[in-house]
């Protein structure tokens, strides 16, 4: 099939994950080549990616082949060896970078295939930090509505979003404790900034004194949330929350999955808000999707008492990907990526800012190059955008030739890290164009 059909469709072998099968049986497009920021597809069509892949990994670009060529001399001298009784250099060189380059006191490492491995680690950690400390009744995880933390076994109970992917495979394991984002635009407690209080933020209290804190073992969230479209929380939100956990004996997993390694116009989200994490969780832009990899960062605190990690994955600490991982962040430093999010990001955040006159635009937010136009049907109401017309849209710029999604009711965008100033420019033009042409359709 692969060698003489121009799309995918359903007499395919291949099981595609998320992806509807009237999507399929419609033709399903093959991506055969990457360079820089551009995206080839079998049928010649050539596309601007501004989503890194669509799940945003592609910090560096497309086709580097720095990363292929430290990926192939690995691979020639030690392609695997056991993450149990053994180390491999690559794993070690990595754990000693991360830990000059992760915020605070992070300093201790294991590497996973997937940011949702990394999860599942991070939660474990937190169950053994607690039970050799004594307390084994300690099991339930707080993570807040709308909030994605991958769909393995522990993950499945954080993933307060994506309905009905959470519904579908429940009852997942007890434990799962639902607080409210810092959600401005559309506050579910109908309250708004600053006189709000940090509703959402002090409210977690209360929903742990209910829980019993003696039961909680970690709070997990990402700096800047995915679910609604990079929402960035109040300056004293995380502040905030990091004291409560301090009062009560909560472990604090920030989950840098999307944020690490320059997504936001720092190295690591939570660089923004100024506290210490207990845990980092790492994935997408260690590797730039070279090669599976993910990563949990902890700090002394957290290990001191664990006698061993009972844990195992076969592909952990993996020689091959840390090694690629290795170049990645080479490539980060030395071309200065994070500061290009940081600049570059603002300039997108100003080009979509000016797209607020459209009816149907509510909100352009975000922080680095992780930026979203948040959609409504109604600006007073702020009502949510109709799911058809936001299809709509991101199909209209496929066409165009520039690849967007969509979370929540937001249009989001997430390119490589080393986007330029035009290509961003022809990117709003096909933004603006495709809403425009929705409120033409809209109103006939």
């Amino acid at each position: 099939m692969s060698g003489k059909y121009d799309v995918m469709d359903d007499t395919s072998r291949l099981i595609l994950h998320r992806t509807p099968r009237q999507d399929v049986a419609k033709g399903i497009t093959i991506m055969v080549k990457g360079e820089g920021v551009r995206l080839t597809d079998k049928a010649g069509n050539s596309y601007l990616d501004m989503e890194a892949g669509i799940t945003r990994p592609v910090h560096i670009g497309y086709g580097r082949q720095e990363v292929a060529r430290a990926a192939y001399d690995q691979m020639c001298q030690l392609h695997y060896f056991s993450p149990f009784g053994y180390a491999n250099e690559p794993a070690i060189d990595l754990a000693d970078l991360l830990a000059r380059i992760t915020p605070g006191d992070i300093n201790r490492f294991t590497f996973e295939c997937s940011g949702s491995e990394a999860v599942e680690a991070a939660m474990k950690l937190a169950k053994h930090y607690h039970y050799f400390r004594g307390n084994k009744a300690c099991f339930k995880i707080i993570s807040r509505k709308g909030a994605y933390h991958g769909v393995n076994g522990y993950g499945v109970r954080a993933l307060g979003t994506v309905m009905p992917m959470r519904q579908m495979m429940e009852p997942v394991a007890p434990g799962a404790v639902y607080v409210e984002p810092p959600y401005c635009y559309r506050c579910a407690y109908g309250l708004a900034y600053p006189d709000c209080d940090l509703k959402c933020a002090t409210d977690i209290e209360r929903t742990i004194e209910f829980e019993g804190a003696e039961l909680i073992s970690a709070f997990i969230g990402e700096p800047i949330m995915q679910g609604f479209g990079a929402v960035s929380p109040p300056r004293e939100y995380w502040p905030i929350v990091r004291g409560i956990c301090n009062k009560y004996d909560i472990l604090l997993i920030i989950d840098e999955v999307i944020c690490g390694f320059g997504r936001t116009g720092k190295m690591f989200g939570v660089e923004h808000f100024g506290i210490q994490a207990d845990m980092l969780t790492m994935a997408k832009g260690i590797s730039s999707g070279y090669v599976p990899l993910g990563a949990v960062g902890c700090t002394d605190k957290v290990m001191e008492l664990i006698e061993n990690f009972l844990h195992l994955h076969t592909y952990g600490n993996h020689p091959v990907a840390c090694a690629a991982g290795l170049k990645n962040i080479e490539i980060i430093q030395s071309e200065n990526l994070v500061d290009n999010s940081e600049e570059l990001g603002q300039y997108f955040l100003d080009g979509l800012k000016a797209l607020e006159h459209h009816e149907i635009v509510g909100e352009a937010r975000g922080r680095g190059l992780w930026l979203a136009l948040d959609l409504t049907a109604d600006k007073k109401t702020r009502a949510p955008f109709p799911m058809n017309r936001i299809a709509n849209l991101i199909s209209r710029a496929k066409q165009l030739g520039v690849i967007i999604k969509s979370m929540g009711c937001a249009l989001e965008f997430a390119p490589p890290l080393i986007i330029t100033k035009e290509e961003i420019d022809e990117a709003l033009k096909v933004i603006d164009q495709c809403i425009a042409e929705e409120e033409r359709n809209m109103r006939i």
